[in-house]
């Protein structure tokens, strides 16, 4: 049998009537609930997934059905592959052709972007969990099937986008050590109450549901971040754990002080998927109510580094020194190990590192040196072997803790017969880390109309791709070779110092 599904069947025995999940609406289930529920939706399963030859996407929105069938499907020892659900119909055919999908989980509200799906993949719709406690007690299912070692559990796509998905496998066993490590670093026990208000198909979303159900802890679901709702969630239902993409602790900043008093129970927070500028690191050290931490990482090799509160006097600009068992390197071009100081690729090697990306050798090979992840993100150790991030070295854009890769807007943008060329880039925001502009040509003789074009890119893409502003040049900047500087964008545009994210912010 399946070990995460074991362990959260092990609480289930020992402690029924403990409080595995607390909905968004503040729904309470049972640890004997929650297994009487997967139980359920393994016997629905059973009928059209095969162990040994399927992989199964999942196309559900946040909330209870989520963890209820990556646990069934776990039991079926079967490799998961979590989608977005807010993706174009011609983005999930694109991902379910990158990852041999043969099953894909979906619910009504999703089933409308696989219709007309190549009829070799199996739909499977799913209603709301039945967290009835079913005739014979939870766990009262029978088999079920392990993983092999380096088998696939989940596979996660890095990409945003259509053009060229990234799924990166993950072993069982390496999520059980991906949760552990958190565990350990920030002291969580089977008292907490851990808030996930990330998605699923992120890897912190996964991390945070996991980490408290292997505990036997509670794990507390918010669907839909804004502000004031998640002060008042950790308010009402005691959170006393959760880790935060950045753009959430932008949004939060005034929150966290205003209404400190209403979070008492938080014992401990944890910025993390993008760094967060100086000044409001300090502020966060300085005047959140707990323990407050950032950690560096990335979904192939987990968290790499960990800045502890007693370090941020004297180091408040690093993200933190390695992790237990986790070495990190500064490599030139070349892939030699710079000295302390000199700013060069991030390179780490740790024991839970990714298995590779799914049917793309090459792309695992030149991602690998001598054992090390190269991460493609540019910083420098000092002499006390603090890690600080300087920039990506790769082209892509991180907005709101959501990988964004220019290539993919830029193909559909010049799929407009107005458009001759275009550079999207990401600037700096305050509240998401970084937005997304497009800086294009138009085509001599074509009808010039932005509006026309904004709606057709928004129709190609999802809500998190699409830029939110226009630029209109002559030509684009070129560096010596020929090739579009857009570090020049960039640098230009960031100079205008835009607050391209107010209108996000009024509406949450």
């Amino acid at each position: 049998m399946s070990k995460i599904y074991s362990i959260v069947r092990s609480h289930a025995v020992a402690s029924p009537d403990k409080i595995a999940i607390i909905g968004d609406g503040g729904e309470v289930f049972s640890y004997q609930q929650l297994l009487s529920a997967v139980d359920h939706r393994i016997q629905q399963l059973q009928e059209v997934v095969e162990p040994d030859s399927s992989r199964v996407a999942l196309c559900l929105h946040e909330g209870e059905q989520i963890p209820v069938t990556v646990l069934a499907l776990n039991y079926l020892g079967v490799p998961v592959i979590p989608l977005n659900p807010t993706l174009q119909p011609l983005q999930m055919v694109a991902f379910l052709d990158a990852v041999d999908a043969t099953v894909v989980v979906l619910e009504s509200a999703t089933a409308a972007a696989f219709v007309g799906l190549d009829e070799s993949i199996q739909q499977v719709t799913v209603e709301d969990p039945h967290f009835t406690v079913q005739q014979g007690g939870a766990g009262s299912v029978q088999g079920g099937r392990e993983y092999q070692k380096d088998e696939a559990f989940l596979i996660t796509l890095s990409s945003g986008s259509t053009g060229d998905p990234k799924p990166i496998i993950l072993s069982e066993q390496n999520k059980l050590g991906r949760a552990k490590q958190a565990e350990q670093m920030y002291q969580v026990t089977a008292e907490d109450r851990v808030l996930c208000a990330s998605p699923f198909f992120h890897s912190l979303g996964q991390r945070l549901t996991f980490m408290p159900l292997l505990k036997g802890g509670t794990l507390v679901l918010m669907d839909r971040f804004t502000p004031q709702r998640w002060v008042d969630l950790v308010a009402a239902q005691e959170v006393t754990f959760t880790i935060c993409v950045s753009s959430h602790l932008y949004a939060l900043r005034e929150q966290l002080v205003s209404q400190g008093e209403r979070l008492h129970s938080l014992r401990a927070l944890v910025s993390s998927s993008a760094a967060i500028d100086k000044e409001l690191k300090e502020y966060l050290f300085e005047q959140v109510g707990c323990a407050f931490y950032e950690i560096y990482g990335a979904t192939e090799v987990a968290i790499v580094t960990n800045l502890e509160p007693k370090d941020v006097a004297h180091k408040s600009a690093s993200v933190g020194k390695a992790c237990e068992g986790v070495e990190v390197m500064i490599l030139n071009d070349q892939h030699q190990p710079l000295p302390t100081g000199e700013v060069g690729e991030i390179a780490c090697r740790s024991p839970l590192m990714f298995s590779g990306y799914l049917n793309q050798p090459e792309l695992t090979e030149v991602t690998r040196h001598q054992g090390y992840f190269l991460t493609g993100d540019l910083g420098y150790q000092d002499e006390d072997t603090f890690l600080y991030f300087v920039s990506r070295k790769k082209d892509v854009i991180i907005s709101g803790g959501s990988n964004i890769y220019p290539m993919d807007i830029e193909a559909v943008v010049l799929e407009s017969a107005s458009i001759a060329e275009c550079a999207v880039v990401g600037i700096n925001d305050s509240y998401l880390g970084e937005v997304v502009i497009a800086v294009c040509v138009w085509r001599q003789g074509e009808e010039q109309d932005e509006w026309q074009l904004r709606q057709w890119v928004n129709s190609q893409l999802s809500p998190f791709q699409r830029p939110l502003k226009y630029f209109f040049v002559e030509q684009l900047p070129l560096t010596s070779t020929g090739k579009i500087n857009k570090r020049a964008l960039r640098e230009e545009h960031n100079r205008l110092g835009l607050d391209l994210s107010a209108k996000i912010r009024l509406m949450i």
